[in-house]
């Protein structure tokens, strides 16, 4: 009986369950923002003629394939293919390839979007799994991640499902193609192109359930909606509160700030507090 009681008091200290939650949220966002990035971009150059640049192609070239709907007013699908091994200008190394289908345009209330992966990792993270996104009213997008296992570099197993709401707080007016006076003269003569991007926020509320890497089950309810950011080129959760219930142990309370990019998250569990980073990852 001791000897129980003692391991679970050990356990009741770990924090892979709130890791393998934060590391599986934060692949999906990443998908989420690279689909997101080549949908509006992709429409833009159609009406510009200028070729779009993207976020994740630094070192090299993803390549992308647009098809548009037979009535050529949106585009129906999109292959983002990485190839190898793709540094992008975000820092992440990518693999495999983003497929997406739609059925109106990506900023359209009524947009279904479904996106699947193959062969996909990133910075050795093997992704799989389907996010289907809803643009069910203006700015907010009702999102759920089935199906979904991360592979992690040393080939343990993260199994996650999502259900959220995302509300476009943030940016909502401006994008890739959004003109922008470069000189100060009054004449609009460029566009904000990545600046247009990256002044993109949202807040997300939901819920979601998993197993981490050592095969335990949780669950997670979003008790403050989580504020999602760009952090130089990468997308960050920087305040909000997460509940998660790992099967068995106590629950943990992860606080993600006040709104700092500092890649850092604290959880609790009981009246003990153990900081973490939010991509392990990244330095």
């Amino acid at each position: 009986m001791l000897f129980n009681s003692c391991k679970k008091s050990k356990l009741n200290k770990e924090t892979t369950t709130s890791e393998d939650n934060t590391l599986a949220e934060s692949m999906f966002d990443d998908v989420f923002k690279n689909t997101e990035e080549v949908a509006i971009k992709e429409e833009g150059a159609n009406k510009t003629g200028m070729t779009p640049e993207y976020s994740f192609a630094g070192t090299c070239t993803a390549t992308i394939t647009a098809t548009w709907s037979t009535d050529t007013t949106f585009i129906a699908d999109i292959i983002i293919d990485f190839g190898t091994n793709c540094e992008g200008t975000d820092g992440k190394v990518r693999s495999g390839k983003i497929l997406v289908s739609m059925n109106k345009k990506w900023l359209e209330v009524g947009n279904v979007t479904t996106v699947t992966l193959e062969n996909y990792e990133v910075d050795g993270y093997k992704v799989e799994g389907t996010k289907t996104v809803t643009h069910s009213a203006q700015y907010v997008w009702e999102i759920s991640v089935t199906g979904a296992k991360i592979t992690t570099p040393d080939n343990e197993e993260v199994t996650w499902e999502s259900t959220r709401t995302r509300t476009w707080v943030e940016g909502q007016t401006t994008g890739f193609w959004t003109p922008k006076d470069s000189n100060g003269d009054g004449v609009e003569d460029t566009f904000m192109f990545f600046d247009g991007i990256l002044d993109d926020a949202y807040d997300i509320t939901g819920s979601a359930s998993g197993t981490n890497r050592q095969g335990r089950q949780f669950d997670v309810n979003i008790s403050t909606a989580l504020h999602l950011q760009f952090c130089g080129w990468i997308p960050e959760v920087t305040s909000g509160v997460v509940k998660i219930q790992p099967e068995d142990l106590k629950e943990r309370t992860v606080d993600f700030g006040e709104g700092t990019c500092d890649n850092r998250a604290t959880a609790t569990v009981g009246n003990k507090e153990y900081e973490f980073k939010l991509r392990s990852w990244d330095e």
